[in-house]
């Protein structure tokens, strides 16, 4: 460098370092003048030069394409110290925003600079440890989003409760361990009883507020290993390990009458009286769960068939 740019004052990498002293160390790199859209540094390509911004703006994009970059980098900062590290291609692709004015460093210059001058190799250091510490922000926040995601396809918006989808993935593989453990397991499914009639008198607001009222009390009477899902319109599926079918029947019973006990107030102040059906069907080693599934549905369909509000049990295959 023949000349010193009063632009690599603000350079973060070179605070503290004396301005004569380091254009002397910085001998060896150029000044370049790029037009916007330059691709900079490209994953696909090697790199062995920093790069000091010392006029216009650079962009950190995971495409080559300006237009959603992860940050925009200025004046006094710098890229490709990764590449120059590790010796790796860039882990990201940086473009001009603009017309930008830059310092080239090759790596046996900044290798010098960093020996010769402590101020910059702590300078680099900070430099990488907020790197660090902005990827795991990017990192956490993107890890949210995709709980996020994934609650909203596993959880049932109306009821809280999971979803059929969560349902028909999960309860197999329960299945598959009791198998293995030779553990008792069994279902029950749950219907809330004249759910069309209630829902064609009194709104589908009303409707939903039913099933809310249902899945709660539901959720409140289950043991912590109990599985339970909204596994259709009205009816909630509850899946018991550890669990044989007279001790499911009085378990579906106990929540048959929290339900009936618990009357529903509409937002008019009209109370409603609520009952539920449930078919119970006990797990036998090497049932399907579909065929699981088959036999609490029937159990359930004879509880309705008997006059509802009651739990019918599955007979155990022959």
């Amino acid at each position: 460098m023949d000349n010193f740019d009063p632009a690599l004052g603000q350079a973060r990498l070179f605070q503290g370092v004396a301005p004569g002293q380091l254009q002397a160390a910085l001998a060896g790199s150029s000044q370049l003048t790029l037009p916007g859209g330059t691709l900079l540094l490209d994953p696909a390509r090697g790199n062995s030069e920093i790069f000091i911004v010392l006029a216009g703006e650079v962009l950190v994009c995971l495409e080559p394409d300006p237009a959603n970059p992860l940050v925009r980098l200025g004046a006094g900062d710098c890229v490709g110290e990764l590449s120059i590290i590790d010796e790796q291609p860039p882990s990201a692709y940086v473009l001009t925003a603009g017309e930008c004015r830059l310092l080239a460093i090759p790596q046996a210059v900044i290798w010098r600079v960093l020996a010769e001058h402590q101020a910059a190799a702590f300078n680099l250091l900070r430099i990488l440890s907020q790197r660090i510490r902005e990827n795991n922000a990017v990192i956490l926040s993107s890890l949210e989003l995709r709980r996020d995601q994934i609650r909203s396809v596993e959880t049932d918006a109306v009821t809280g409760l999971r979803t059929r989808a969560w349902a028909d993935d999960v309860f197999p593989r329960q299945l598959e361990l009791s198998e293995r453990i030779g553990q008792h397991l069994s279902l029950l499914i749950l219907d809330v009883d004249y759910f069309a009639r209630l829902n064609d008198f009194y709104g589908q607001a009303a409707g939903d507020e039913s099933l809310r009222h249902v899945g709660r009390a539901v959720a409140r009477n289950l043991r912590l290993n109990d599985l339970c899902a909204r596994y259709g319109g009205d009816e909630i599926a509850v899946l018991m390990p550890a669990t044989e079918g007279a001790r499911a029947r009085l378990t579906a019973e106990r929540l048959r009458g929290a339900i009936a006990a618990a009357a529903l107030r509409l937002p008019d102040g009209l109370n409603l009286s609520m009952t539920v059906s449930g078919g119970v069907a006990e797990w036998q080693p090497g049932q399907s769960f579909e065929t699981l599934r088959a036999a609490a549905e029937a159990a359930l369909k004879k509880a309705k068939q008997q006059g509802r509000n009651q739990t019918a049990v599955a007979p155990r295959p022959a």
